[in-house]
């Protein structure tokens, strides 16, 4: 039995700082206020009056607006960005029991508990959220208020050497719990109540399993020589990884949840729907506007523009890969062999779709003339998943679960 338990303070990242790329109107870190002794202006745009510029007398760019006064009542709109005076540097408490039993000299068993907190830890928000600066758009304000934990049991079987293999099978069960994942690019859904996103995290894995395998072929010892060479020092090896999806909200949907999300829902692909509709549309529905012709709300319709939905309260599809080599190891020496390898990725050719924040659609288009028009419908891909996990992530067609493809290779070890 072993245990332990630590105190870690972060190194503050600059990227939130100087480059926060929010997704909303903002200025884009302290370096790009309008306000001071060097005033920076943004702007964004689609085409370019290139053959003025190079006429002479004009720029790419509109000239600097900056705010002679603090509160800038002679350029309103313009966007702030600020850093909180109580700003504190993020800390961490990570902790973990761990209970490990031999049997017999090749096979073990490690079960054990793994914690953490977070504290202190960045998070944006709009103070300007109701307008109460009016000679201003939004103000972006860096704090250190953010807290996350996660508590997860861990499990792990490995085979030492018997009899040729080595093997290694575990399996996680976790939860982790935030309000904001991400270090820069989110902001807090309501400035002033910060809880309101507290939910599970963008990276929450419930649950994970994973093996590996390595054996050694027998050696056959009636052959020598070159035969020798050929017949003996095989291997084959193989890994597995299989999880379930991760959220797919970083932040509130601002939706109402008003059935079952998984009813009529098959979660298989279909090349001629562009996808798999892995939620129901039905099943949610925008906030309730009333005007002159809706006077009320529809049943488990509410006004607010939160919703009721919590933050990456749903998840995406989960993931599956095996994996598996053939090696072959040709000694010259006793300090130098080659080796000769066939490596199979996606052994079962499994479809693994994207999984994680934005990897399922999330654009709620009612139909206006719907029994309720605040339904959401499947016309905008709501609920679809239209990328594989390998191309969402960056890596198309040898990424990881990716269609099944196979490489060669050949290794001088010396």
């Amino acid at each position: 039995m072993r245990g332990g338990f630590g105190v870690f303070y972060d190194q503050i990242n600059m990227n939130p700082f100087l480059d926060f790329r929010p997704h909303i109107a903002a200025a884009q870190g302290i370096q790009g206020n309008p306000v001071g002794a060097f005033p920076v202006s943004t702007y964004s745009r689609n085409a370019y009056n290139w053959q003025a510029v190079q006429a002479g007398g004009a720029s790419i760019f509109p000239g600097v607006t900056p705010c002679g006064d603090p509160n800038c009542p002679g350029n309103p709109g313009l966007n702030i960005f600020s850093v909180s005076q109580n700003f504190r540097t993020p800390y961490f408490y990570n902790y973990n029991l761990q209970i490990e039993k031999s049997f017999g000299k090749a096979t073990a068993l490690q079960i054990g508990y793994v914690g953490s907190q977070g504290r202190k830890l960045n998070i944006a928000s709009n103070i300007n959220q109701n307008g109460v600066f009016p000679n201003f758009g939004s103000i972006l304000q860096l704090n250190s208020i953010g807290t996350s934990n996660y508590n997860a049991l861990q499990t792990i079987f490995r085979v030492r050497s018997w009899r040729g293999l080595t093997s290694q099978f575990a399996y996680t069960m976790g939860h982790g719990l935030d309000e904001i994942s991400e270090y820069r690019a989110v902001i807090l859904d309501d400035a002033f109540n910060l809880k309101r996103d507290y939910g599970n995290s963008d990276f929450d894995t419930r649950h994970l399993f994973t093996a590996s395998f390595i054996y050694d072929l027998p050696r056959a010892s009636r052959v020598s020589g070159w035969s020798s060479r050929i017949v003996n020092n095989w291997q084959l090896s193989s890994m597995w990884n299989f999880h379930t999806g991760q959220p797919t909200n970083e932040v509130r949907s601002g939706l109402y949840l008003i059935g079952d999300p998984y009813a009529g829902v098959s979660h298989k692909f279909s090349a001629a729907g562009g996808g798999t509709q892995w939620w129901n549309p039905a099943a949610f529905a925008a906030p309730c506007v009333l005007s002159a012709t809706i006077t009320g709300c529809p049943a488990g319709v509410g006004t607010s523009p939160y919703g009721n939905i919590s933050r990456n309260k749903f998840y995406g599809p989960g993931f599956g890969d095996v994996d598996f080599s053939v090696i072959k190891n040709i000694p010259f020496n006793e300090r130098i062999k080659l080796q000769l390898r066939a490596e199979m990725f996606n052994l079962l050719n499994r479809i693994n779709l994207a999984s994680g924040p934005g990897s399922v659609g999330s654009s709620c288009s009612p139909n206006g003339a719907a029994a309720n028009p605040f339904q959401c419908t499947p016309s905008a891909g709501f609920g679809r998943v239209r990328d594989t996990i390998g191309d969402f992530n960056g890596a198309p067609g040898i990424g990881p679960g990716e269609a099944f493809n196979m490489q060669l290779a050949a290794k001088i070890i010396f």
